[in-house]
């Protein structure tokens, strides 16, 4: 009967888990607690501790009850546990006979309880204090049997029987008692999944229904409009029927979303591969959506992979749609700007290609924090900066899991206020090997005539004065301007233009230089020198149909202020007029006119698959920097005058001079802040696909970790930890772009480099000790000493960092014949492909000298000598060179 009260206790859901266990679990231990007090009767037990056992027990009854009744269970399951462990049960040992009783048995019971119904921290603490009081307990009884109440034979074994019994079958209560909570909340748990999934069956059903219901009507909406389109006979009707055909598909694209997240939830999105033309596809796509970017003034640029095949095989439909998704959100995000959209194509064995999509934009860009949960359902990041941005935050779900249907990638590169790139990468069948070609590009080309004109600012305080004795020319000029909302004047000759200027002030003049009577020239003269003239300081510009070379000579001789060849077009007029308005009369509104000419549709540069990037400290020759095109982030020279950077705004030779003239205390190099880095590889993400930066040894400074944090903003930049310094970097740089050039995906490349990363050999031999000692590796008042002997240390990488190889000791010529001769004989086996001599400041005789003395030893295929950084002669001082190579392939460094 007992039992089955605790058991429907267990049951009651009007508990919560905590307070049902607490119901059953102390009642037990009070139950324990009695039959205590009842067999210490039996056994004729110390008195002191039968009533020390019922005072206790009258003590929990009153804790247990006031503690259900006020919800603390907690605090209640912890002072009981206390009392338990630190008085009760060591006082039950001690006066009821020791380890010839039953109280041994007890204390198992007394874990038990505190692991069943103490919870955190607390519980770690209280059975860590158990351990101690019965060490406690079992010490005393030990080193202290007269403390013990002694048992007889028969009432220690009838002890110990009854103890074992009783506390074997509370313990098997309990665990039955939790075992049973257990499979009912798992009972639960099992009954709310089938309930949730019913629910997502619903909400399918649900979708599917209000989709049909709504498409119904809005197909005859739609076809309506259509024709009402096709005879409209006056601009303001097609103007309300486009805004109908507008709100239309962005309502029809609202409900696609939700119908295909739900598909996708459910499992019933199907993907149907089919043959289709990627130049059509493209074709359409932008076709879409390049109004959209258009009425927003931004420009919109396509650049495909000619080579890439045009038939292919795969899901057109889910392809094109996650590409609008893609690209209506860049459009959406960017209030000016441009939004570009990348196609490339790389070929994989079995007839497949992997076609990448990428669309870049220079919008508000994503913060990192939010990166976590940029494919969430209904979530939208930055929602500061998203108000009143139509979209039902589904968008980006739909893209991720299509995508993934697809078996394809999606990656996510973005700075925040700066904008960011979508990459989406798709395996392809390949239907047809006939590459797309220029075909594709030219029917994209056609868009460029809707291109359209939007003021790029507004100046309603400004005034200007256009002057020409052509009506036509007159009126067209302040149509092109009238929303910028300026005052505008007409002038038809060069005498009505003086007169106009003799009393009003103008912001600017729009100069026609050929009229009848006064032609442009003189009208200016005029104006500069018209007596108490109000306009001799105004900007003029002159509007000719003559633009030879010889012509624009005479119009800067007449001192005009700048001049716009006809036909102008309201970007000329506008950009011209942002350049010599006042600054603080203009209110900038969006980016101007896109002239076609002007900005091309396709960019001309192609984009690398791989870039690799470093730092300043790589100490590579110029030249092959700029011929590799190797992008490079300066580190800093920080002084007393100042922080400067690396190889910009000081070279070595200023470092070296700084500190002869004794600046060595307060000189050092430094670091790029993580914004930096994060800038850094924003700016050359535009050149390629993927970035490998090389960055100099994370042990040997904080470069490689504010490269690695800064990388975390993006999906497509790698840092390698070159565990080097100096042309050890640059040998790791230069066997990257060789990876790169031989078509190594970036996984391949980095796994390549962190092998490769074990065999350079980077060494320098420095002149003085002030290096160790500003590393702390020798004591300064040992550097006396060592300056005495002509101490010169040879410090070698390995692992990444700095060690003392040997201590040269001797005049310069001596000790560098002895290091190169170490160098080039103890670490054979040697890739004799490569060496650099890179030096912070030797004369052209003493790198002759080692060159000496290295073709004395073995040959190298090249030789490279280079002058080192002024961030690493920070480090090295004057006086300093280092031999620079690879090990044979096989052999590293131990």
């Amino acid at each position: 009967m007992i039992i089955n009260r605790l058991f429907n206790v267990a049951n009651d859901r009007n508990k919560t888990l905590q307070e049902r266990i607490f119901s059953v679990i102390p009642a037990i231990g009070l139950l324990a607690m009695f039959l205590l007090i009842f067999i210490g009767i039996i056994v004729q037990d110390d008195i002191v501790n039968t009533i020390i056992i019922a005072a206790f027990l009258l003590v929990f009854s009153i804790i247990v009850t006031l503690t259900i009744k006020k919800r603390k269970v907690q605090t209640g399951a912890t002072i009981i546990a206390a009392v338990l462990i630190l008085f009760i049960l060591p006082a039950a040992f001690i006066f009821g006979g020791g380890i010839y009783g039953g109280s041994p048995v007890w204390f198992v019971f007394g874990f038990a309880y505190v692991g069943m119904t103490v919870e955190g921290k607390r519980k770690y603490v209280l059975l860590g204090v158990g351990v101690i009081t019965t060490a406690l307990a079992y010490y005393i009884a030990f080193h202290f049997p007269q403390y013990v109440a002694e048992h007889t034979v028969e009432a220690a074994h009838f002890d110990s029987f009854s103890s074992v019994v009783i506390v074997s079958v509370l313990m098997t209560v309990m665990i039955l008692f939790q075992t049973q909570i257990y499979k009912s909340e798992n009972r639960l748990i099992e009954k709310q999944k089938q309930e949730i999934e019913e629910l997502g069956q619903s909400k399918t059903r649900f979708f599917s229904s209000v989709s049909h219901e709504i498409r119904t009507p809005l197909d005859s909406i739609l076809g309506s409009n259509e024709l009402i389109l096709r005879n409209a006979n006056s601009p303001e009707v097609s103007e309300n029927a486009q805004n109908i055909k507008s709100a239309s598909k962005i309502l029809l694209s609202l409900i696609n979303d939700v119908l295909d997240m739900s598909k996708l939830e459910s499992g019933k999105m199907e993907i149907v591969p089919a043959e289709y033309d990627l130049a059509v596809l493209l074709s359409e796509t932008v076709n879409l959506i390049w109004e959209e970017a258009s009425r927003k003034g931004l420009a919109f640029y396509v650049d495909i992979d000619r080579t890439i095949p045009r038939k292919l095989k795969g899901d057109d439909v889910r392809i094109e749609q996650i590409l609008m998704n893609l690209i209506s959100n860049a459009i959406k995000y960017t209030n000016e700007g441009s939004v570009k959209l990348t196609v490339k194509g790389r070929i994989k064995e079995g007839n497949q290609v992997l076609v990448s999509f990428s669309i870049e934009d220079t919008g508000m860009g994503i913060k990192r924090d939010s990166m976590p949960y940029l494919f969430d359902e209904f979530k939208r990041v930055n929602i500061e900066q998203t108000k009143g941005i139509n979209g039902t935050g589904l968008g980006l779900a739909i893209v991720k899991q299509l995508t993934s249907a697809m078996n394809g990638d999606i990656q996510v590169n973005s700075i925040y206020t700066k904008g960011s790139t979508f990459t989406v990468t798709i395996p392809q069948e390949i239907v047809k090997a006939e590459p797309i070609g220029d075909m594709a590009i030219e029917t994209l080309r056609k868009r460029e005539a809707s291109q359209f004109y939007r003021q790029s600012f507004e100046a309603p305080t400004c005034r200007i004065l256009i002057v020409d004795d052509n009506l036509m020319n007159r009126l067209v000029t302040a149509k092109l301007l009238k929303d910028t909302k300026m005052v505008i004047d007409q002038s038809d000759s060069g005498q009505d233009c003086i007169s106009r200027c003799a009393d009003i002030e103008y912001d600017c003049i729009f100069m026609d230089y050929e009229m009848p009577e006064m032609d442009g020239i003189e009208c200016l003269r005029q104006i500069r020198s018209q007596v108490g003239g109000m306009c001799r300081e105004t900007p003029v510009i002159v509007t000719t149909a003559y633009s030879s070379a010889d012509d624009q000579a005479v119009y800067r001789a007449a001192g005009f202020d700048g001049y716009l060849l006809k036909p102008i077009s309201g970007e000329m007029l506008e950009n011209t007029l942002l350049r010599v308005l006042p600054a603080e009369k203009i209110h900038r509104t969006s980016p101007t006119y896109i002239d076609p000419e002007e900005e091309k549709l396709l960019s001309a540069r192609e984009r690398l698959p791989i870039l690799v990037t470093t730092e300043s400290a790589c100490d590579l020759p110029k030249e092959m920097i700029e011929k590799l095109r190797i992008p490079t982030i300066p580190l800093y020279i920080k002084t007393k005058n100042g922080v400067f950077l690396d190889g910009v705004e000081v070279e070595t030779e200023g470092v070296l001079k700084y500190m002869r003239e004794g600046g060595t205390e307060d000189l050092s190099a430094d670091i790029p802040s993580v914004q930096e880095y994060e800038d850094f590889f924003a700016s050359h993400l535009s050149d390629a696909e993927n970035i490998i930066h090389i960055s100099m040894s994370g042990k040997a400074g904080g470069a490689y970790h504010a490269a690695l944090e800064a990388a975390g903003s993006f999906d497509k930049v790698t840092v390698v930890d070159s565990e080097s310094l100096s042309s050890g970097i640059g040998i790791l740089v230069l066997q990257a772009i060789k990876l790169c050039r031989e078509g190594k995906s970036v996984q391949d490349c980095v796994a390549a480099l962190n092998s490769i990363k074990k065999r350079i050999h980077t060494s320098f031999l420095i002149d003085t000790i002030d290096y160790l000692i500003r590393m702390g590796r020798i004591k300064r008042r040992t550097g006396g000493m060592s300056r005495i002997f002509m101490m010169k240390p040879a410090i070698l990488f390995r692992d990444g960092r700095g060690t003392l190889g040997r201590m040269m000791i001797g005049p310069a010529t001596k000790t560098r014949k002895a290091y190169v001769e170490d160098q080039l004989t103890h670490y054979a086996p040697i890739d004799r492909k490569l060496l650099f001599i890179t030096h912070s400041d030797l004369s052209t005789s003493e790198i002759e000298d080692i060159r000496r003395w290295v073709a004395n030893i073995m040959t190298f295929d090249e030789i490279i000598v280079q002058k080192e950084s002024a961030s690493m002669a920070a480090i090295h001082g004057s006086g300093a060179f280092g031999l620079l190579y690879m090990l044979a392939e096989n052999e590293t460094h131990g």
